[in-house]
């Protein structure tokens, strides 16, 4: 594949701070892929800690290792041992945590148990291969069950089927996850890529659907905020789907968004959670009167 599109992912919210400024987080696709031999999708097992540990970026960091069934490859030619032993590292060194550790920066993440899009480099041994960044993530989980794709070596095989896996990812995972949403405008482009989206929203679930919904506000396609504003109304939709929803409509709404707005920042609130919406509501709403007065004027 010679180019692939360049837009930035969403970034999943990780549980706590970890004080150490990352130096190595390739956050796009394409980025992964220059950074890689080899590009495949492969099914992992349960990634174990071999028992070496290693200095990376001035961190202890604790050796992985994963053993990998490579399924269909996209950058590079399929290694001639299969299954493969792919190796990274930890985000610490777990002899130096006593207490917990918290988080916050880029992705990290080994690849997980299960189906995986894997961006590799070689090592000196022929059956083993390592991370292309050996802490941060550039390994992305795929759904259960790979997809019906072709593989050949065209660039536009690549995507294609790249896109057939992302979707099947958000369907499989949107009840805790809709970064594979942003996978697909990263791959694609953002013109394209809310095309595809705009379309494979017409044969997924209404939740899927009205996630899809938001991304497309926040690029521009007006026609769906009624569908952006149904996802912040429902009170049986995870509050952080509705407060991404809010976040669109004060950055893309309309005059019609402003009741919506209004009535979520000022409902009562009975949890963490619906405190968070309702505090993304009221931001929404200042953002929304200001842009809409300043259109005015």
């Amino acid at each position: 594949m010679v180019s692939l599109a360049r837009v930035a992912v969403t970034l999943a919210a990780w549980v706590a701070i970890l004080y150490a400024e990352p130096t190595k987080y390739l956050p796009t696709i394409q980025e992964r892929w220059d950074a890689s031999d080899l590009v495949c999708t492969g099914r992992a097992s349960r990634p174990v800690r071999t028992g070496i540990t290693t200095n990376i970026d001035g961190y202890e960091r604790d050796q992985l290792s994963s053993e990998v069934s490579l399924e269909a490859c996209f950058k590079g030619n399929q290694p001639p041992y299969n299954p493969v032993l792919v190796i990274g590292y930890s985000t610490f060194a777990e002899k130096y945590v006593t207490g917990g550790i918290v988080y916050s920066g880029p992705p990290v993440g080994f690849v997980r148990n299960g189906r995986n899009l894997l961006f590799l480099r070689r090592t000196e041994e022929p059956r083993k291969w390592k991370i292309s960044v050996p802490v941060y993530e550039t390994a992305i989980r795929l759904a259960d069950q790979r997809p019906r794709y072709e593989v050949d070596s065209s660039s536009s095989a690549a995507r294609f089927a790249l896109t057939q896996e992302f979707e099947a990812a958000l369907l499989q995972f949107d009840d805790n996850d809709v970064s594979d949403i942003d996978r697909i405008i990263d791959l694609l482009g953002a013109r394209e890529g809310v095309g595809e989206l705009a379309s494979f929203s017409e044969r997924a679930p209404l939740p899927v659907q009205r996630d899809i919904a938001v991304a497309i506000l926040n690029h521009g396609q007006f026609d769906a905020e009624p569908q952006v504003i149904s996802l912040m109304m429902d009170g049986s939709a995870p509050a952080w789907k509705r407060a991404n929803a809010a976040e669109a409509l004060g950055t893309h709404g309309t005059e019609r968004a402003l009741r919506y707005l209004t009535g979520v920042a000022d409902m009562q609130v009975t949890t963490d959670d619906l405190g968070s919406l309702r505090l993304h509501a009221i931001d929404s709403l200042k953002r929304l009167q200001r842009r809409l007065g300043e259109k005015a004027n």
